[in-house]
């Protein structure tokens, strides 16, 4: 496997996202070929009924909603594939494998955190994957155009993003859920970039709650203005299950077990990542010492209980291969914002980015 070194793909507010795409694709090219590769396999491994004709089948069903959705995010997905020399069902399985239909593949775990507290608002996660991503993780920097904030996304190479923060002090977040009744849908990456392009709170509800998702996934939906809220969302649910108003000091904080009530009626138990009660419990334990971005990034590379540890390196379950990737933490009001690959106490190729967002007072 390739080893990326953690890039920053950074795109240009002069080219279209057609060419955003091209870019990150002929550049990362070699990191996208393999990442397909394995996540091609590890959907066979866990499904041997899923052949050729029915990915093909069911990629085609997930980029025809996704291009209703979002028409801007399915040019730049297009031009990811032209760029690295793949075909539009490849691109699809890189960004949605684990929600394709009849796949319970448990390799994503991920803690997330909200927290309003000393005048300060921050909000950040873990990113658990199953441990071949790690070497492909990336930042991806997306300009201010067309009235969109611009933004910074954790993401994969080859994705569109899988958590962020934009310049109006927003943030989006999200867990993995196992839970019934996936089916075709919106590319949940694609909803995760439009996210971004929200401005304030009310705009990501409406984002959130008009995306038909494919399978479950807990948002953490957050702007410096108007507070946070936690989401269970899937095929025909929309459940709001925490959240904190603007002013009010507190935290909220989700792993990967469903917690509202419409959503518990929904979760297959049997398919629930190993260590989520364990990493809810600890957070829960130690939450109220985040006061500000410094002890935020303390709890989300805790290691107590390692390796079932927030910041957790378990790989010794063959059900749960799932390790600490890396993660994201943000200040939503300075716009101060860290991304890292790994872990820094355990591995060797441990890397982290800062970046300082211009926050827009207009917002």
């Amino acid at each position: 496997m390739t080893d990326l070194g953690f890039p920053i793909i950074e795109y240009s507010a002069n080219d279209s996202p057609q060419e955003w795409g091209r870019q990150h694709g002929e550049t990362h090219r070699t990191g996208i070929v393999e990442l397909i590769a394995i996540r091609t396999q590890l959907m066979r491994e866990k499904n041997p009924g899923l052949d050729n004709e029915k990915i093909r089948r069911l990629a085609q069903q997930q980029w025809d909603l996704t291009a209703a959705y979002d028409s801007s995010l399915t040019a730049e997905l297009s031009g990811i594939a032209e760029g690295a020399g793949v075909s539009l069902e490849e691109i699809v399985v890189l960004n949605n494998y684990t929600d394709f239909r009849d796949i319970e593949v448990l390799d994503q775990g991920c803690s997330a955190i909200y927290v309003q507290r000393n005048n300060n608002i921050i909000a950040g996660q873990t990113w658990d994957m199953h441990r071949s991503a790690k070497n492909y993780v990336c930042c991806l920097k997306i300009p201010a155009t067309n009235g969109q904030p611009e933004s910074i996304a954790f993401s994969i190479v080859g994705c569109l993003g899988m958590t962020g923060y934009t310049s109006c002090g927003t943030m989006v977040g999200v867990n993995n859920l196992n839970t019934s009744g996936a089916r075709p849908g919106v590319l949940w990456a694609a909803v995760i970039r439009r996210l971004l392009s929200a401005t304030n709170l009310e705009h990501q509800r409406q984002v959130l709650q008009v995306a038909s998702l494919t399978s479950g996934r807990s948002f953490l939906l957050a702007d410096r203005r108007n507070g946070g809220e936690f989401w269970e969302a899937m095929p025909d649910l929309h459940e709001r299950v925490s959240a904190l108003a603007t002013g009010e000091e507190g935290h909220l904080f989700h792993t990967n077990h469903c917690l509202g009530e419409q959503a518990r009626q929904r979760e297959n138990r049997a398919a629930m990542s190993s260590t989520t009660h364990t990493r809810f419990e600890l957070i829960e334990r130690k939450i109220s010492s985040v006061q500000d971005w410094q002890s935020g990034w303390d709890l989300l590379n805790d290691h107590e209980g390692y390796p079932r540890s927030i910041c957790s390196n378990f790989q010794t379950n063959a059900q749960d291969p799932s390790v600490t990737c890396g993660g994201a933490i943000g200040d939503l009001k300075t716009g101060l914002v860290r991304m890292w690959r790994g872990d820094h106490v355990y591995d060797d190729n441990f890397v982290q980015h800062e970046f300082q967002l211009p926050m827009d007072e207009n917002e």
